[in-house]
C-alpha cells in the first residue's frame, strides 16, 4: 500500500472571497458548505478552506512565491486567466526580478501564476504533463 494525498487545507482571511476565487475563478466545485469551512474537490482530492478566526495571520504566509504555492490544472488556460483577470486578479509569471505580467490573450507558456485573496500563489496549468508523477484523469 502507498500513501495517498487526499486532503489539503488552508485558512482564509475572507472565506467568501476565497471561495469565489477557487469556485468562480478556477472552476473547482464546492462539494460541502459548512459555513465556516467549505470543501472543494476535483473528485480525487479534497481542498478544505476554513475561515481564519485566530490572531492576525503572520506576514510570511503571503507574498513569498517559494514559501507556499498550490498547483491546479484547468481545462482552458486562457479562459481561466480571463475570468480571474475580470475578477480583478493579476496574472503573472516568475521573473528574475519578481512578477512578470502575462498577456491573457497570448499565453505563450503552458501555465501562469495568480495569488488568492490571502496572497497564496496558485500555479495554474493547462498541461497534463506539468507535474511529474501526477496521473490526472481528463476533466
Amino acid at each position: 500500500m502507498t500513501t495517498t494525498l487526499v486532503h489539503v487545507g488552508v485558512r482564509a482571511s475572507d472565506i467568501e472571497a476565497t471561495i469565489r476565487f477557487w469556485r468562480d475563478g478556477l472552476g473547482l466545485p464546492v462539494v460541502a458548505d459548512r459555513g465556516k469551512s467549505f470543501d472543494l474537490s476535483d473528485g480525487h482530492h479534497n481542498f478544505r478552506v476554513f475561515q481564519h478566526e485566530g490572531p492576525e495571520r503572520p506576514g510570511h504566509v503571503s507574498g513569498m512565491l517559494d514559501y507556499l504555492h498550490i498547483g491546479v490544472r484547468v481545462p482552458d488556460l486562457e479562459a481561466a486567466a480571463q475570468r480571474l483577470l475580470n475578477m480583478g486578479y493579476e496574472i503573472f509569471s516568475d521573473g528574475l526580478s519578481g512578477k512578470v505580467p502575462v498577456d491573457v490573450n497570448n499565453i505563450e507558456d503552458t501555465a501562469f501564476k495568480v495569488e488568492d485573496p490571502d496572497g497564496i500563489t496558485v500555479d495554474v496549468t493547462g498541461s497534463d504533463e506539468q507535474w511529474p508523477g501526477v496521473g490526472l484523469r481528463p476533466a
